[in-house]
């Protein structure tokens, strides 16, 4: 009886040492992929990409938009998504990346949020199945009240919502 509650106490901590390695917040593309990975099992081997290959991924309207913000990124293969960005971005980035995107709204550049799914500093190019991680939504136009949990965001004016499971984007 001992020895099998000291073999569960290992495997918990273990478990949680497992968890903690692959914590996103740290900073890089390749946290965020050993994280996606233990998540989900998939994002395998991510590969590092440019600066200008990221605005090749994203296209020249997001490029803008987001680059200016970001660290590093990756990308990997998660089903049903061939090439997932896995996006960082810089510390003092995510407020101003949040004011420019409501400035790019107000000058009609843009409509609606952002369509990136949003962790702690660092954010993946799909929303659609990505409830079961746990990311969040960032909402910078106004809010109807029908959000879900609506937390604080960086900048004064948006708010990260939980994604709604089956949420197709």
């Amino acid at each position: 009886m001992r020895l099998g509650l000291i073999l569960a106490i290992t495997a918990l901590v273990v478990g949680a040492s497992a968890c903690g390695a692959a914590d996103p917040t740290t900073g890089s593309a390749a946290d965020v992929g050993a994280w996606v990975r233990a998540k989900t099992g998939e994002c395998e081997a991510p590969r590092a990409a440019t600066i200008e290959e990221f605005a090749d991924f994203v296209g020249p309207l997001r490029a803008k938009l987001y680059a200016p913000y970001v660290s590093e990124w990756a990308t990997c293969e998660v089903v049903p998504y061939k090439k997932l960005g896995l996006v960082v971005f810089r510390r003092d980035g995510l407020a101003a990346f949040q004011e420019g995107w409501k400035a790019s709204v107000a000058a009609g550049e843009v409509h609606g949020d952002p369509d990136f799914a949003f962790g702690e500093g660092f954010a993946l190019s799909a929303t659609t199945g990505l409830e079961r991680l746990g990311l969040r939504y960032l909402r910078c136009t106004p809010v109807d009240g029908t959000e879900l949990s609506p937390e604080p965001a960086e900048a004064p004016g948006c708010v990260y919502t939980a994604m709604p499971r089956g949420h197709d984007h």
